[in-house]
């Protein structure tokens, strides 16, 4: 079994040359291509030289415009969203011999379970699998991945774990196999995300919080072949070659408190589904439709002028 993998118109070829009337003729080099040279052209250097604006000028503000673009074009991203519901199968509340407390007051075996995740398929990293049947995404960041968990009445969010002043070690993925029974033996498919957080203080304590997922199926496809773009319903109707758990984490011993409570969940429905096109809040995205407006509005400026000055 597999294993966690680990031209003519160039700078050089233009001249300016200051007429009497104030124009601005531009040659080529050769006459043929000054003749080509219209009044609208000639009107706008006309109208820039009055106006104290260059060409220079110009070519800043159209660059502007088109950085506006294309920087607006690239906030969208592709997301994976997933949930799931289950049960309790066996868990851990605390713990007398250490003196720990839990988290949950009201959990039991068959306890309801929940939680949902979502990851960002530009953001994750490249495929570092050395096996031909199955891929592994994973980075040590809380970058490109989130999830939550709810059980007792209360949600958990992994990425609002505080974090203490010594080490910090994070870790999100997904792991996915393909098996082909000519290479592995199997038809087995599985599709596993985890989202993991712990932190250390410098002078002692420690915190974690962690979630694990895993959808598996020994004869009714699941995948899409190994890409991380996936999406799939599953629900249990009791087969035996096919089966969904999570486990759940949360624990901290610090000077505030000693807790610690996990559980292994019986996975009932999952389903993962493909968000397309979503928006991405960037800080700069107003700043950049005002300077596209204002790009719009002088250019609009300079073609009334040149009506007016032409007519």
């Amino acid at each position: 079994m597999q294993s966690v993998p680990k031209n003519i118109c160039s700078p050089s070829n233009l001249t300016y040359n200051k007429s009497r009337d104030g124009f601005y003729q531009i040659g080529f080099g050769f006459k043929q291509h000054l003749k080509k040279i219209s009044k609208e052209s000639l009107i706008r250097i006309h109208i820039f030289r009055r106006k104290g604006l260059t060409m220079k000028k110009l070519f800043i503000i159209k660059s502007l415009l088109l950085a506006t673009i294309l920087i607006t074009t690239d906030a969208y991203a592709l997301l994976i969203e997933g949930s799931f519901y289950g049960k309790v199968r066996t868990f851990s509340n605390g713990a007398e011999d250490i003196n720990l407390t839990g988290y949950w007051d009201n959990v039991t075996e068959g306890s309801e379970v929940s939680g949902s995740f979502w990851y960002d398929t530009d953001k994750a990293p490249e495929n570092t699998s050395e096996f031909q049947t199955s891929s592994f995404y994973q980075t040590y960041s809380d970058e490109w991945m989130g999830s939550n968990f709810s059980i007792d009445g209360k949600t958990y969010y992994i990425s609002d774990l505080s974090l203490l002043d010594g080490y910090n070690i994070k870790s999100e993925g997904v792991w996915l196999q393909n098996f082909e029974p000519a290479i592995d033996d199997s038809t087995k498919e599985m599709f596993y995300l985890f989202d993991n957080i712990s932190t250390g203080g410098a002078a002692g304590g420690y915190k974690a919080i962690g979630l694990m997922v895993e959808v598996s199926s020994e004869i009714n496809p699941l995948l899409n072949g190994l890409g991380i773009i996936q999406e799939f319903d599953w629900y249990d109707s009791g087969n035996p070659t096919a089966y969904a758990q999570a486990y759940i984490d949360v624990g901290a011993i610090t000077s505030n408190e000693r807790k610690a409570s996990n559980a292994w969940v019986d996975i009932s429905e999952f389903h993962l589904s493909v968000k397309n096109n979503t928006t991405v809040p960037e800080p700069s995205s107003l700043i950049l439709l005002l300077l596209c407006g204002l790009a719009l509005i002088i250019k609009r400026k300079w073609s009334q002028q040149i009506k007016n000055f032409a007519g």
